[in-house]
């Protein structure tokens, strides 16, 4: 028999505050090396599946920004 399935933690923030697109994306990307560098120095392949859609995700956010930019 499987043992009992707990949901994940709910997460629910504090405050917030905004940040244009352009320093999301790099904040993203910021993240990105820093994940791919403590995964291989950990021994391990990566997760390749987080990385590639975390790569997605800043690649959108830059197309956003440079589509702002040309509207000024």
């Amino acid at each position: 028999m499987d043992p009992a399935l707990h949901p994940p933690i709910n997460i629910q923030s504090l405050s917030a505050r905004k940040i244009s697109t352009k320093n999301a994306a790099k904040r993203i990307g910021n993240f990105i090396d820093d994940f791919e560098a403590r995964t291989m120095a950990a021994g391990g392949s990566g997760n390749t599946a987080v990385t590639v859609q975390l790569q997605k995700l800043k690649a959108a956010m830059q197309e956003e920004a440079a589509k702002k930019d040309a509207k000024k």
